[in-house]
């Protein structure tokens, strides 16, 4: 067997392992196995090869990682919900209540530092999903 289908056989097995763990590193890694065979097929020698698959493998992986990065900070950025003002139109509970916002019944959970007895202005301090976290001081943003 040559050193070519031995580093495709490599690269295929790592991609048939990603499926299982959905991280996309493996995959980096089979593109500097297939980048391997490639030296490889072109007859260069085995450092080489090894050079070739380290090199490109730390690559993809340093781009997967700044992809990672990049989608991680877009999830993390603040609601253009928070600061807004909505009307309690019922208590459910304690702690939970239905609010009146942008046209549309919201549900809505109390931020810890207040109760359900608190009256006045009610803003939105978070979202968790299609839920609101309100609160009756403004969230400083």
């Amino acid at each position: 067997m040559t050193n070519t289908t031995l580093w495709l056989i490599a690269g295929a097995t790592l991609i048939a392992l990603e499926l299982f763990t959905t991280t996309f590193y493996l995959l980096a890694i089979a593109a500097g196995f297939f980048a391997a065979a490639a030296a490889s097929a072109l007859t260069l020698g085995s450092a080489a090869q090894l050079l070739i698959a380290s090199i490109v493998s730390l690559i993809a992986g340093l781009a997967i990682k700044k992809w990672k990065k990049g989608r991680a900070s877009t999830k993390a950025m603040p609601s253009d919900d928070i600061g807004k003002i909505v009307q309690i139109e019922s208590w459910l509970d304690e702690r939970r209540a239905r609010i009146h916002y942008r046209g549309s019944h919201w549900d809505a959970v109390l931020a810890p530092d207040c109760k359900a007895s608190d009256t006045g202005t009610w803003y939105i301090s978070a979202s968790h999903g299609t839920q609101f976290e309100i609160s009756n001081t403004p969230p400083k943003i």
